[in-house]
């Protein structure tokens, strides 16, 4: 019997490697199957959220002037010739921010203006009752102009008050008047005051039509492309008049209000 022993625990032994091996075996084939099983589900999702992006989104303007459909499709689009600049304050570039997203220290970043008049601009932009900003910073093809589109969807019950007190802001500035909107005769637009030797130039232009307002900042060689300026606010304001299907191409369409 003693010879048996050794035999004995041989086969135990084996036996333990074959179980431990199976186990192992076992658990990478779960961990394999899981992983593809995660895999499978992203890539799902994935193809789900391309479907989504490339489907039409209707967007318009209800008869209060209100507007439904994402706010990102009503952005005006770059011009052939044109491409994207730089990022837009805090906000960054070609993007939609919702309101859940939007704090104070991103409201004023909306407006470049100087010191002296940031006091007032922080207390206006943080009264406002914005549902979401969506930006489009635009560059020439010369790179002679820089224009920053933004548009602000406010509270349709309170917008008329919120673009009252942005119209008093930019107004109050006491900057150089610029051109005029054509069609569009309420807008306003400004330029700092005084060049000196400065080589660059920069406008604001303000002007809402129902809900949303509408803030472009122009920046270039001087003398200022003034026209351009205006004719594209005035398409940007055209666009948010229209009823229209619209695509928004932004990773987020959570702004679809129906």
């Amino acid at each position: 019997m003693a010879t048996r022993k050794p035999l004995l625990a041989v086969a135990g032994a084996l036996a333990s490697v074959a179980i431990g091996a199976g186990a192992g075996a076992y658990v990478v084939h779960n961990r394999d199957a899981n992983r593809a099983r995660e895999v499978s589900a992203i890539q799902a999702a994935d193809a789900a959220q391309l479907v989504k992006l490339r489907t039409p989104v209707h967007s318009g303007a209800r008869s209060d002037g209100s507007h439904y459909g994402s706010l990102f499709a009503y952005l005006l689009p770059t011009p052939d010739g044109w491409s994207l600049g730089p990022d837009v304050g805090l906000v960054g570039n070609n993007d939609y921010v919702g309101a859940a997203q939007i704090n104070k220290e991103l409201q004023n970043s909306l407006l470049d203006v100087p010191k002296s008049d940031l006091g007032s601009t922080e207390s206006t932009l943080a009264d406002l009752h914005l549902q979401g900003i969506a930006v489009r910073s635009m560059l020439s093809s010369d790179d002679a102009l820089q224009l920053d589109v933004q548009l602000l969807q406010l509270d349709p019950k309170l917008a008329s008050a919120d673009q009252k007190s942005l119209s008093v802001l930019v107004d109050g500035l006491g900057w150089r008047q610029g051109a005029s909107v054509p069609g569009y005769p309420s807008a306003s637009c400004v330029l700092p005051p005084g060049l000196g030797s400065d080589t660059l130039d920069s406008m604001v232009c303000i002007a809402s039509y129902g809900d949303v307002e509408v803030m472009v900042q122009a920046e270039g060689a001087v003398p200022l492309d003034q026209n351009t300026t205006v004719r594209m606010v005035a398409q940007q304001l055209d666009r948010l008049k229209s009823n229209q299907t619209l695509t928004a191409t932004s990773p987020d369409q959570g702004d679809q209000n129906e």
